[in-house]
């Protein structure tokens, strides 16, 4: 290797093979050589608009292309920065967390994107777009001025699975020795073609890059592109690796799987998928604390057959360089360039001198009646069910009393024509249906419970079972259990007559009467404070003064509603699951179709005729937003998860 700074490894390529395709999007091809030009002149830019940088300056980036990521990643380690990534997709609010935590000076993202990220500290700005001449303007050599900076190269996010996304600082030395393990491991030349589809924020995007542009190869960042570009080597979460193997790509001789740890069986079904002869399926683990390069396994690892490997996942052995201990069933992985070991949160275990044993993560096990539960022994027992794809066992969120509840993704041979379905079935009931059921049914609580019975415990046995498309990951593959619906809560009707109301939901159902109430007075006290002569129908002749009556009325009634909805609607909402943003996007479209009819008829009422400003100011204050509300509606309607429902 050359130097001490990853990015070098990358320019080595770049005298080498300068013409080699680098990059493959749907859009571009850039050579190694167009690549470096590129960088060069961002970094060059940078230094002019922000200087040298001191020890420990960091640079944040915020686009909407993989590509515009990975020359501004370039071109912070070039000019002496640590970089940053910030997907544009993070909520703002946790967008400006996650700033806060990398304290950039620097900022590289586009116009559209200043308004997201704008926390009001004041940091440089760089718009590839608006500033795009002047970028363009530098020379394509490497900066002569680009410091060394103090050995940081990055500093990523955690993935959020067990608390808050935390950042994490990583140096060039450490990114350097996971090279050299992945090396050893991955045994990519520059005759592969590497395809990563982790997003730009992710550990699993950097690793992907330096793997593929490090060692000469294409990188590819298009999923589509994977059959027509022959893609060598993918680097993949469990789902995409499905599909790919699906796709029998002839020439795909390495498909890693990283986010979450592959159940042996599916690791076997895939690797029997791949056509090349000798290719190879590797389950990689490797939180970003070990910038990704933890443990690696394929069954030829195993000493023997295992018995069930639908309920075994394994992590394997450690990458070279790094290191992996279990301290009291929990795992702690030092990462490649020796440094301290860090603990996973994850449990795991080993037999004699075979491979560690995934299972599963800490923060997932529940508090249920007192005791605590292992969710992924539970996952694990059902694992297999002919008609499951996949399933999450957890417990009911933020809800007093708790219970179980197993989220169930259907296999490919069960209907899809229904919506997520919830059954309950008390502890202790016989069961109705039994543990091999017809292909293509949708297993319930009864059903589950007898394929449980006699692998966990009695208690442990979920007595919910909500039915969801697929599980929601996030952009590390990692499955979200906060975006999981919740389901209704069983027997609300009957205990609501008790008096056994919840504080939260005594909370909601005053918030949402009380409210709309209030809305409703203040609305009649105020319309012709507001709006003087409004609503005066004394000019009117009958019947016609009535029906207005009645409109004003509606007029009323829809804005009182609206302010109760406001209060009280997003929750319900939420709870058919879908996107969070577009969710919240249609709670306040419905507010909106709702709240603005009583200002907009009384405003319309008092303009004239023929007074054009103030009709087309109107129209584009009320009219239009209301059909950008109806959209917006309507497509969360056709997106978003329907609600969950109870199967009789």
């Amino acid at each position: 290797m050359t130097g001490g700074f990853i990015h070098q490894l990358f320019e080595d390529q770049v005298r080498q093979a300068p013409d080699r395709t680098a990059v493959i999007t749907e859009s571009a091809r850039p050579t190694y050589q167009e690549l470096n030009g590129s960088a060069n002149r961002l970094a060059a830019y940078l230094i002019a608009r922000a200087g040298v940088p001191e020890s420990g300056a960091t640079v944040a980036i915020c686009t909407e292309r993989p590509l515009d990521a990975l020359v501004a990643m370039l071109a912070a380690l070039k000019s002496g920065y640590a970089y940053a990534v910030v997907a544009p997709g993070t909520a703002r609010e946790e967008t400006r967390r996650l700033l806060g935590l990398t304290r950039a000076e620097v900022v590289i993202t586009h116009r559209r994107l200043l308004a997201r990220i704008d926390d009001g500290r004041r940091r440089t700005e760089i718009c590839l777009d608006g500033d795009g001449e002047a970028i363009a303007a530098h020379s394509d050599a490497a900066p002569a001025e680009g410091g060394a900076g103090s050995g940081r190269a990055t500093v990523l996010f955690t993935a959020g699975t067990t608390g808050e996304r935390r950042a994490v600082v990583s140096g060039h030395g450490r990114w350097l020795a996971a090279y050299a393990a992945w090396a050893e491991v991955y045994a990519l030349t520059a005759h592969d073609r590497l395809l990563v589809t982790a997003g730009s924020e992710t550990t699993e995007f950097t690793g992907g890059w330096i793997r593929a542009l490090c060692s000469g190869g294409t990188l590819v960042l298009s999923e589509r592109a994977a059959e027509s570009e022959s893609v060598t080597v993918a680097e993949v979460d469990p789902t995409a690796a499905a599909r790919l193997a699906e796709r029998a790509l002839p020439a795909l001789r390495l498909l890693a799987v990283g986010g979450e740890p592959l159940r042996l069986d599916e690791q076997l079904r895939l690797q029997g998928l791949l056509p090349a002869p000798g290719a190879r399926v590797l389950s990689v683990y490797g939180p970003a604390e070990v910038v990704g390069c933890g443990t690696w396994f394929e069954p030829e690892q195993l000493p023997g057959p295992v018995e069930h490997p639908e309920r075994a996942a394994y992590l394997g052995r450690p990458f070279p360089g790094c290191a992996v201990e279990l301290r009291k069933g929990r795992i702690w992985l030092t990462p490649p360039d020796g440094g301290d070991a860090v603990p996973t949160g994850d449990a795991g275990r080993q037999h004699g001198g075979g491979p560690l044993e995934f299972r599963g993560r800490t923060a997932d096990r529940v508090e249920i009646g007192g005791r605590t539960v292992d969710t992924y022994r539970v996952e694990s027992a059902l694992a297999g069910h002919p008609d499951l794809r996949e399933v999450v066992v957890t417990g009911d969120r933020g809800r007093t009393g708790g219970r179980l509840i197993a989220y169930v993704a259907p296999g490919p041979d069960t209907p899809s024509d229904t919506a997520p379905a919830t059954s309950d079935a008390a502890p202790g009931t016989t069961p109705d249906a039994t543990p091999n059921a017809s292909p293509g049914a949708v297993p319930d609580a009864a059903s589950l419970r007898a394929r449980l019975t006699g692998l966990v415990p009695a208690a442990d046995i979920p007595g919910t079972v909500v039915r969801v498309a697929s599980l929601p990951r996030n952009a590390a593959g990692k499955v979200d259990r906060a975006a999981l619906p919740l389901p209704p809560v069983p027997g609300a009707v009957r205990h609501a007559g008790k008096g056994g109301m919840t504080g939260e939901e005594r909370a909601a159902a005053v918030g949402g009467c009380a409210v709309p109430v209030v809305a409703g007075i203040l609305a009649v006290a105020l319309t012709n404070t507001f709006w003087p002569g409004s609503t005066d129908l004394t000019g009117v002749p009958s019947p016609w003064n009535g029906l207005f009556g009645v409109l004003y009325a509606f007029e009323v009634v829809s804005f009182a509603a609206g302010a109760g909805f406001l209060v009280a609607g997003r929750k319900p909402m939420l709870r058919r699951g879908g996107p969070r943003g577009l969710t919240t996007a249609a709670h306040l479209a419905i507010v909106w179709l709702l709240v603005a009819w009583w200002p907009q008829d009384n405003l319309y009422r008092l303009a004239a005729k023929q007074d054009w400003p103030r009709q087309a100011a109107l129209v584009y204050t009320f009219n239009v937003p209301l059909m950008i509300a109806a959209g917006i509606v309507v497509v969360w309607a056709v997106i978003g998860s329907p609600p969950a429902r109870r199967s009789e």
